[in-house]
């Protein structure tokens, strides 16, 4: 394993974003501040299709910031993300479910293509929901929730997937089961995806590269 510690002169700008014809995640000497602290200063990495770059750090070390950076949500204050072309999907901490809809129209909604229905039955199939679909959010608990946000982020095909503590507010077994259930389902996606944890056992168990933030003044490590 190698480390990689960057603290470097400060940048100014602002970011560009934009898509990279190659496939790739590609961070270009990123550097963000917020409210006059810098979170993160020059960071470079390349995470490629097949890969997960897990991201820890305590509270306030700017986590959530780059993740939004990557998303498009945000600028960053210097530097370049490049995104792979096609489609990016999250899965957050909520589900974030319309609770109006069953959980199988909760992802044909989303689903692109000639058959949605289908599709949508296919990945309630695929995470173990298949007799569910007819159920609304209400009556599903709590993991059967996520189970089916992790369905719907991953019936959309996409390039990136931006996975943000999904198991936290879940007891420590219902985690782990689903953590190893998403783990399965992303080994036969050729997908780019930026998972956030706290927990540095999780980011060992889920990353071919671990990027740990250390907040402020703006050093980083990475490893792979």
């Amino acid at each position: 394993m190698t480390d990689a510690v960057a603290n470097a002169s400060p940048l100014t700008g602002r970011s560009t974003h934009r898509d990279d014809d190659r496939g790739v995640l590609r961070l270009e000497q990123v550097t963000m501040v917020r409210r006059g602290l810098t979170l993160v200063e020059d960071l470079s990495v390349t995470v490629r299709p097949g890969q997960t770059l897990a991201v820890t750090g305590a509270s306030g070390a700017g986590k959530t910031t780059l993740l939004r950076a990557i998303s498009g949500l945000s600028d960053t204050d210097a530097g370049t993300v490049l995104r792979p072309t096609g489609s990016l999907s999250q899965v957050f901490q909520e589900p974030r479910l319309m609770p109006w809809y069953s959980a199988h129209r909760n992802i044909s909604l989303v689903v692109g293509g000639p058959t949605p229905d289908l599709t949508a039955f296919q990945w309630l199939e695929r995470v173990g929901l298949a007799s569910a679909g007819h159920l609304p959010p209400a009556r599903l608990s709590g993991g059967m929730r996520q189970r089916v946000a992790i369905a719907r982020a991953l019936s959309t095909d996409p390039s990136l997937l931006l996975v943000d503590e999904p198991f936290s507010a879940l007891d420590r077994p219902l985690a782990t089961a689903l953590r190893a259930d998403l783990i399965d389902l992303l080994a036969d996606q050729d997908v780019i995806t930026v998972w956030v944890t706290h927990d540095p056992d999780e980011a060992e168990e889920v990353s071919h590269l671990h990027l740990h933030l250390d907040g402020p003044p703006g050093t980083w490590r990475l490893s792979t």
